[in-house]
């Protein structure tokens, strides 16, 4: 079944690449995938595999589009979009990916956000593509943030029970605090807002984030940032809310919030912005870009865009 879908893939890749009326076909591409969660999983593994082959993402639309339709490249790709899948690794897509979220107790597809109550009064808000387990028990309240980000409001319990988090990164616990868990490829961004939260990784003694603190988590350990790029939280208000971010960073975050492909060039993925852009519009937010840094857009398709130099 999923190489027949990779083929599904690949056609409407073609049919974006090709089509002069390209919003109709972009909508009804949207809808194929958003369909059924292999859908998504093997556009995703595709657009990885196609970045496999950087001489074709240079080349012009029309001719990229060629290579593509060559029997002989169309079965490379496939074969290795099939390999992505059958190992996992189809990128932060498959790491992010309805096969992942499907089976969570909350989750959010690409560009929602989702807010829901605990049973003990605690608040938590899922941005997109992100999915949490919950388990209340006699002992503890415990989330399992399975990817993407989550903010924690954390109640009060009458039954004195601390609230837990867990990534793969490490857990996470307070009596009584507002924190956001940002679950990267590798490491975990935890921003305290309000009260502190204590970083518990195996072996190792407990570090106390106070608030006002953002820490990055990875299996060396937790580290204090001094200077943060971002605001942790401002993803719950609809912001991005940058100061000296690389350009590299401030894409994963958008391309977190948008259905397509959107890749920077290694030439430009190291410059710095400041700024506030509003996550409901990332293609507004991508074309802010290029009124203050040296950059343009190198749209493929409405759903596939390319940060060059300008």
């Amino acid at each position: 079944m999923t190489d027949k879908v990779l083929d599904q893939a690949i056609d409407w890749l073609v049919k974006l690449e090709s089509s002069q009326h390209a919003a109709p076909v972009s909508a009804a591409c949207l809808a194929w995938r958003q369909a059924d969660p292999r859908h998504e999983a093997s556009w995703q593994a595709l657009h990885e595999a196609q970045a496999c082959f950087p001489l074709a993402r240079e080349l012009p639309p029309g001719v990229a589009l060629e290579t593509l339709g060559n029997p002989r490249r169309r079965t490379a790709v496939k074969a290795l979009a099939l390999g992505l899948l059958g190992l996992g690794m189809a990128g932060g897509a498959l790491q992010q990916s309805p096969w992942r979220s499907s089976f969570a107790d909350y989750s959010t597809r690409t560009g929602e956000r989702r807010r829901f109550a605990l049973a003990d009064g605690s608040k938590v808000q899922l941005d997109s593509r992100s999915a949490v387990d919950v388990r209340l028990d006699s002992r503890e309240r415990l989330l399992m943030l399975r990817e993407g980000q989550a903010y924690v409001q954390t109640a009060l319990d009458a039954l004195q029970r601390p609230l837990c988090v867990t990534t793969a990164q490490g857990r996470y616990e307070t009596t009584h605090a507002d924190f956001n868990l940002c679950q990267e490829n590798g490491y975990t961004q935890l921003t305290v807002d309000q009260g502190s939260v204590a970083v518990q990784l195996p072996g190792q003694a407990p570090v106390h984030a106070q608030e006002g603190q953002q820490w990055q988590i990875s299996e060396a350990g937790p580290r204090l940032v001094e200077q943060p790029t971002f605001e942790g939280s401002a993803w719950t208000r609809g912001l991005l809310v940058t100061r000296h971010m690389p350009l590299q960073a401030l894409v994963a975050q958008l391309a977190r919030q948008r259905a397509g492909w959107v890749s920077c060039d290694p030439a430009v993925a190291g410059l710095e912005i400041s700024g506030v852009f509003q996550l409901d519009d990332t293609d507004n937010a991508l074309r802010t870009l290029t009124h203050t840094l040296p950059v343009r857009l190198l749209w493929r398709t409405p759903l596939w865009v390319r940060i060059v130099p300008a």
